[in-house]
């Protein structure tokens, strides 16, 4: 069985991507996840239910010297901060991927 990674580890990253968990407040759900759409980092939005009312999957552009986690939050800060309706957010930036989804 052939495994595809999304970061092989004989390859730099180019991209940072992160999973962004965020709350929203009640009813904004659909409007938050319109405006995070629309913004060109950001590769899938689901509405969940649970904790979270929105998963959005950010693919940032790596910066060479600046640590990815930094990349996130400076993404998150001048990008997403500024939508209406988000009351909380949670971040997860994976070390190492696998996906059978397209590239």
């Amino acid at each position: 069985m052939t495994m595809e990674h999304y970061h092989p580890k004989d390859e730099m990253k180019r991209y940072v991507r992160a999973f962004i968990y965020l709350a929203t407040k009640l009813g904004k759900e659909k409007s938050v996840a319109e405006d995070l759409w629309g913004i060109p980092e950001i590769k899938e939005v689901h509405i969940i239910p649970g904790k979270y009312d929105i998963l959005a999957v950010a693919e940032v552009e790596r910066k060479l010297l600046e640590p990815d986690s930094h990349n996130i939050y400076w993404f998150l800060l001048s990008r997403i901060e500024g939508i209406a309706g988000i009351e909380d957010t949670s971040t997860i930036i994976p070390v190492i991927s696998m996906s059978h989804w397209s590239h």
